[in-house]
């Protein structure tokens, strides 16, 4: 019956991906690649019933086994259920059963979705995957972040660094936040792809002054990350690229020049050369370590132990693994870090 149920639906997705169909051979499950490619479509002609199917074959090909490589996945399924309100319930409905250890997915999808009644969603969604009670009660009850939690912290400067250094002050305890990282700029990417939407573009802009930070290797990783992932996708989508350049006009003065650069490397396609910067400041952050450190050796104001911010995230670039997903044509974050992490 499993075998039979696998037949079907790889089928059905062949009809969704009719150009992947010659490859195929009839009950063979499609590649990643293949469904990466309709996800990059699907905002030019969105077709939401077709998400449960969709869901069901990447379980299938194993997509969410990794969650720091489903984030692409995962910020689709969002977008597809945050734009189409009217018929969240029925998808969330018909994407069931599924692997109980993939029900994950649909939870942060749901959370992430931005509907106004997604905590409503989440507890009918929870009735047909009890295991997931404790992931369900945490977003309900607002112990876990979701995408609309995003906060970017703007750039601070050496004297600010310092001063935290020397006086050891924290910040006041906030309410919960999500912090950019590769997969929440992989959730990004997904719901740009599931919507069209400026927004999820504007947030990755925002992330571009960390590719300037000397400071923090997670950051400048994470930047650099920001600033390739645009640039590279760009120079192969029309519509991307004149979604950024609408998307210049509200982008902070940190962040416009960058945009700029961005714009630029996506029209010339000259993003290799974003890479080569990228590697070439991530390799000399974590050999001379943090700018703020070196300048303070300068100044020979004071000793290298004055300063105790701890340990510069030096191993950040590598440590994500490139699984699925890797954007056809482009790259997403989690891809994107290994790519810098690769000589050419």
């Amino acid at each position: 019956m499993r075998r039979i149920a696998q037949i079907v639906v790889a089928c059905v997705l062949l009809a969704i991906l009719p150009a992947a169909r010659p490859a195929k051979e009839a009950g063979q499950l499609p590649s990643a690649e293949q469904v990466i490619r309709w996800i990059k479509a699907y905002r030019v002609k969105p077709e939401p019933d077709k998400l449960p199917t969709v869901v069901k074959v990447l379980s299938q090909l194993g997509a969410f086994q990794e969650p720091d490589s489903a984030g692409l996945y995962v910020g689709f399924v969002a977008g597809v259920l945050g734009t189409n309100p009217e018929k969240a319930e029925k998808l969330i409905t018909t994407i069931f059963p599924m692997k109980e250890q993939d029900s994950w997915v649909v939870v942060r999808a749901i959370a992430y979705s931005g509907l106004p009644n997604w905590q409503d969603l989440l507890r009918y969604a929870q009735t047909k995957m009890p295991r997931r009670q404790v992931m369900v009660d945490a977003y309900l009850n607002r112990k876990l972040p979701i995408l609309q939690d995003l906060r970017i912290d703007k750039e601070q400067s050496t004297w600010q660094w310092m001063a935290k250094a020397v006086t050891f002050s924290s910040e006041p305890k906030k309410k919960v936040v999500l912090k950019p990282s590769p997969v929440v700029m992989d959730n990004l990417w997904g719901y740009y792809y599931a919507t069209g939407a400026l927004a999820p573009l504007q947030n990755i802009i925002a992330m571009l002054p960390w590719s300037k930070n000397f400071n923090d290797a997670e950051k400048l990783t994470i930047g650099s990350t920001a600033k390739f992932s645009l640039a590279s996708n760009a120079s192969q989508d029309p519509e991307m690229l004149d979604a950024l350049k609408e998307a210049r006009s509200g982008a902070s003065e940190e962040a416009r020049p960058i945009l700029d650069e961005v714009i630029f490397a996506a029209e010339t396609v000259e993003v290799g050369k974003l890479r080569t910067d990228a590697q070439a400041a991530i390799a000399e952050l974590k050999a001379k370590g943090p700018a703020y450190k070196r300048q303070i050796t300068w100044w020979g104001t004071m000793g290298e132990g004055a300063i105790s911010l701890g340990c510069v995230v030096a191993a950040v670039v590598g440590t994500v693994a490139l699984g699925i997903p890797c954007v056809v044509g482009g790259a997403t974050a989690s891809a994107a870090l290994r790519y810098f992490s690769t000589p050419d």
